[in-house]
């Protein structure tokens, strides 16, 4: 049995049942939360602080000019932040061992799927004090620290977004980063 990390779209699939992922995702919480025959042991559920974030800035920044669709919208990301705090009670936190995944990760990326012009010497110690942005390694930040929990605490890394030089940097890490995809 595992305990897993939950990724921003996961939950936003378990949580809505208009997503047309939300029955695979929700079938696959219902087995994970089955004792294991033998030790009895129920896998926990756990939310990055990061994710807690993105979902705080989804409710803020979601602002719609008509006051009665607002309010609807701020119900709606009321229940789902307190959904989050109900299944995935304890949030993990960037810690010192997390920072270390996170530069060894964030190294290979940028050792293997930075544009070639970006990886001369001259440029190296800038990019190191200035992180390439999103566009020019094609990943988004946060998952980036979210993989790096997930591979410091042992836990399955559980998202839809394992493409692109993501998808090449969580395959690269198997076995020390687990990952499953319980949207397809």
């Amino acid at each position: 049995m595992a305990d897993y990390l939950l990724d921003t779209n996961i939950i936003a699939y378990w949580y809505d049942p208009r997503c047309s992922e939300h029955i695979k995702v929700k079938a696959r919480v219902n087995l994970a939360r089955q004792p294991d025959p033998q030790t009895q042991y129920v896998s926990n559920f756990y939310v990055s602080v990061i994710t807690l974030g993105e979902i705080d800035y989804g409710a803020r920044a979601s602002h719609v000019p008509d006051p009665a669709k607002q309010a609807e919208y701020a119900a709606m990301d009321a229940a789902k932040i307190k959904f989050v705090s109900e299944q995935c009670p304890e949030p993990r936190a960037i810690t010192k061992d997390v920072v270390e995944h996170y530069g060894e990760l964030r190294a290979w990326l940028f050792n293997h799927c930075a544009p070639k012009s970006r990886k001369s010497k001259k440029l190296r110690a800038e990019e190191l004090v200035y992180p390439m942005t999103e566009q020019k390694l094609a990943i988004d930040e946060n998952d980036l620290w979210i993989a790096a929990q997930a591979r410091t605490h042992n836990l399955v890394l559980v998202t839809n977004d394992s493409h692109g030089n993501f998808g090449k940097m969580l395959t690269q890490f198997e076995p020390t980063l687990k990952v499953e995809n319980w949207a397809s």
